[in-house]
């Protein structure tokens, strides 16, 4: 039965798609994988909201800014209550949307789990 390290490295996996014409592939094999697990009640963790982000990085356009930040914005909002923000998350979340739009999620330009509400970081 699949679990969460399973479903997460199938994502981890897409997330570093090597061929530029794979990366539409990668990213819908991504949250295809991300929805069954969510379907079948795998919790997330913080390493499966990472791999996501790294999904949204590596495999949108950085051109598709709005696209990024939507998407970005919705998974944040979900990692956050769950409670599964760190300094990963962070790291990754910084490098997929701007300065600005970062600044809008998490309330700062900072870079530290330690300074968000607790709730966030409680896992």
């Amino acid at each position: 039965i699949p679990n969460t390290v399973t479903y997460t490295s199938v994502i981890n996996a897409c997330a570093f798609s090597k061929h530029p014409d794979d990366r539409k592939d990668a990213f819908e094999i991504a949250f295809r994988v991300f929805k069954q697990m969510t379907l079948k009640e795998v919790t997330p963790n913080a390493v499966t909201y990472t791999s996501l982000l790294n999904v949204y990085r590596n495999c949108l356009s950085t051109t598709d800014k709005e696209n990024r930040f939507l998407l970005s914005q919705y998974l944040f909002k979900e990692c956050s209550k769950a409670g599964f923000v760190n300094d990963y998350v962070l790291g990754a979340l910084k490098k997929v949307v701007t300065k600005e739009q970062y600044i809008h999620l998490v309330g700062s330009g900072e870079q530290s789990s330690s300074n968000l509400p607790s709730e966030w970081t409680r896992m």
